[in-house]
């Protein structure tokens, strides 16, 4: 799609493989999948664009481990994945520079064990919301990371509910996180945090339907 303008979106490619439950994140050039699921593996592939161009994806690498539903986000230079499954929740943080070409190295570790999270970022930090903690049981734990530097994810804060699989979004100076849940428990609820300061999610207002 063209951000700027409405309408429907055009085919631009196809990645290395057939996978479901991948995570993704982007410099203002290139835009990355990494990990995800292809019966009956755990992939730890990571695909690689030209945003500005069309085509099928090229193979960037490799991340640490093959997992399902990481939790993508960057800044110019680096993208970090978070957590992820293989089946089971982890704490595993990657990260690569989006720039080069190359296997994910480790970064450090999630706060707790989880998969499913939504996440997004601000030029320096990252902030990772909610997730999958085991069947059917959800965390309303939010972690930040410093995108620049390596080590352990710190506690931000607390989400107003507790979920996963939902979906994050920001701009340079506020994360918003929307949706999330399992058949047939969903949520429309939309909240959203100031990305440079630490503290609970406050709540944003509706989505147009629980999802």
């Amino acid at each position: 799609v063209t951000i700027a303008t409405l309408g429907n979106a055009l085919d631009f490619g196809d990645l290395s493989q057939v996978r479901s439950q991948a995570a993704s994140c982007a410099s203002s050039t290139r835009g990355l999948a990494a990990g995800g699921y292809s019966h009956p593996t755990y992939v730890n592939t990571i695909d690689y664009v030209t945003i500005s161009s069309t085509g099928n994806a090229f193979d960037f690498g490799n991340l640490t481990e093959g997992r399902i539903y990481p939790a993508g986000l960057s800044n110019q230079t680096r993208g970090v994945f978070n957590g992820g499954g293989n089946p089971v929740e982890g704490k595993t943080i990657d990260y690569i520079t989006i720039s080069s070409l190359g296997n994910a190295s480790g970064f450090g570790e999630l706060v707790i064990e989880q998969y499913g999270a939504g996440a997004c970022s601000s030029s320096t930090r990252g902030v990772i919301l909610g997730g999958r903690v085991s069947p059917g049981v959800y965390t309303n734990v939010i972690d930040y990371i410093t995108i620049d530097s390596t080590g352990d994810a710190l506690d931000f804060g607390d989400l107003t509910t507790n979920r996963g699989y939902n979906s994050a979004c920001s701009s340079s100076t506020r994360g918003v996180l929307a949706g999330g849940g399992e058949v047939p428990t969903l949520t429309n609820i939309i909240e959203y945090i100031t990305i440079a300061s630490t503290g609970n999610s406050i709540d944003f207002g509706d989505a147009t339907i629980a999802r």
